[in-house]
């Protein structure tokens, strides 16, 4: 039979959208095959300029770019490409929904075709704008002042950018702004956000703020133009600040941003205080993410509104109080860390735990990095596990050095009459495919585990070369000790070859368990 190109028959539209999730030069290349592609990549609206298609040959894929582009031939050809490009779309005057340039290393003189080009997209009314441009001699690229009076922008995304403080800004049309490692200083921020219909802001390690400000200054210059005071329309409010960057104090106007939904903290000096402040005072918050939140201690979470809270690596956080009866879901991530030299010698990295109101369908998953398990380490396990009475999942990830030195005293453990063990909805042991675990090691880590708790599933992501499954499988059904709950029965519930889409040779077992 005479085959058909149905792909090529398709509206220039679909061509369109298969065209824009290529990178520029490979959706130039499909202007080979016929006609019909020729003209859909010509007027394609989506534009991605990413150097690495242009490098060195012979240099690796993997390699950074930094290192490829000391070749200028290399360069100069990737930006006569992109000069070429939005030459043409200048002169047939194509629309751009989406433009995204990455100018690495490059002396400052670059600038003024780098406004021409941003121009082109402003004039074709673009709407998402994603530029990244490390000048090499003459510091960051500062945007141009044409740029805050784009009327079609939506989307703006900056890293090592300069926003000045430009007197005719007017993007009335900006919902999303995502600067990352970029200089703008607070009255620019207040203005933006006070003066655009922004949706969400992602701020990331940014510069030239004297305090850390969401919007969210109690500002002095409430009498100026643009009335910083008024209620923003932000929802979602992610921030960001590296352990390196200043110390800057947090200051919020809590009352004018009474419509945020989604607030994600990493890195900070939040303090107690301002948490408290933030679940009680944001009336409509539904997800709260507190990431390595250093100075967090004793915190009270207290909110009608909340439906999703999760605690990553805040590690100074000693007692949190949960009041949320709308609360779905609740995730925390820690440590429970022992040093391996003496069983006495403990570190203990998890927070007291209070829930008031939180409903019993609220599902709550637990989160633990293992280093060095011990006989004291399954003790405070339990005693977390039961003093919460929460979780229903737990994800165990183990430190490669662990699983080599784990020292389990099990005739100590069944000693201690604690009653029946924490009831677990399922338990998933991640990294199983690290552990170089001897039968006898591997059945008492095994035997203190489910003294502490006794899941219902058991979840083992592994490889097909990988024994510790069959391993685990043999201890289950000959070595396992549980005086108190002994287990009954085992079966396998289910084998998921799903991650072998993205994980070569790995797939995932879980083992339903009778006690």
């Amino acid at each position: 039979m005479e085959s058909v190109d149905r792909i090529s028959e398709l509206p220039e539209f679909i061509l369109h959208i298969i065209l824009s999730f290529l990178d520029t030069k490979e959706a130039c290349q499909t202007s080979v095959l016929s006609k019909k592609w020729h003209a859909a990549w010509s007027s394609v609206p989506v534009l991605d300029f990413q150097p690495q298609y242009f490098k060195k040959a012979g240099s690796p894929h993997s390699e950074k770019l930094e290192r490829d582009f000391y070749d200028r031939n290399t360069l100069l050809s990737y930006l006569g490409f992109i000069n070429k490009t939005m030459a043409r779309y200048c002169s047939e005057k194509h629309g751009i929904r989406k433009f995204c340039l990455e100018i690495p290393l490059f002396e400052g003189t670059l600038k003024p075709l780098i406004d021409k080009w941003i121009e082109v997209a402003v004039q074709n009314k673009v709407e998402e704008l994603d530029i990244m441009v490390i000048i090499e001699d003459s510091g960051d690229y500062t945007l141009p002042e044409f740029l805050f009076s784009a009327r079609s922008l939506k989307v703006l995304k900056g890293d090592k950018v300069v926003m000045p403080n430009y007197p005719t800004m007017k993007l009335f049309s900006l919902e999303y702004l995502v600067l990352t490692r970029a200089a703008i200083d607070d009255d620019m921020l207040q203005r933006i956000i006070t003066d655009c219909p922004l949706i969400a802001l992602d701020f990331s390690d940014c510069s030239g703020l004297e305090s850390t400000v969401p919007c969210i200054n109690k500002s002095h210059k409430d009498d100026v133009a643009g009335n910083y005071n008024r209620t923003s329309t932000l929802q979602r409010f992610s921030y960001f600040n590296c352990f390196e960057c200043p110390w800057r104090p947090w200051h919020m106007n809590i009352a004018a941003l009474r419509n945020l939904r989604k607030v994600e903290i990493t890195s900070s000096d939040i303090t107690d205080d301002l948490v408290v402040e933030l679940a009680s005072g944001l009336a409509v918050l539904e997800k709260l993410v507190l990431n390595k939140c250093v100075l967090l201690n004793c915190v009270k979470v207290s909110s009608v509104s909340l439906r999703k809270l999760i605690v990553v690596g805040c590690y100074m956080l000693e007692k949190l109080t949960i009041d949320a009866p709308n609360l779905i879901r609740f995730e925390l991530y820690s440590e429970l860390k022992f040093a391996p030299s003496t069983i006495n010698d403990t570190t203990e990295l998890m927070p007291a735990l209070s829930f008031i109101n939180v409903q019993d369908s609220c599902v709550a998953n637990l989160f633990v990095w293992v280093e060095f398990p011990c006989t004291q380490w399954f003790v405070k396990l339990r005693e977390f596990l039961l003093g919460a009475k929460i979780f229903k999942v737990i994800e165990m990830t183990f430190s490669p050095e662990s699983v080599y030195q784990i020292t389990v005293d099990e005739d100590h453990l069944r000693r201690i009459n604690t009653g029946t063990p924490y009831k677990l909805k399922e338990l998933k042991l991640f990294r199983t495919w690290d552990w170089g675990l001897e039968k006898s090691s591997l059945a008492a880590f095994l035997d203190g585990l489910f003294w502490s708790c006794h899941p219902y599933v058991l979840t083992i992501p592994t490889s097909f070369q990988n024994p510790t499954v069959e391993l685990i499988l043999g201890i289950l059904k000959d070595k396992v000790r549980c005086p108190n709950d002994p287990l009954k029965g085992i079966e396998v519930e289910v084998v998921d070859y799903s991650r072998l889409l993205s994980f070569a040779y790995h797939v995932e077992i879980r083992l339903r368990l009778c006690w």
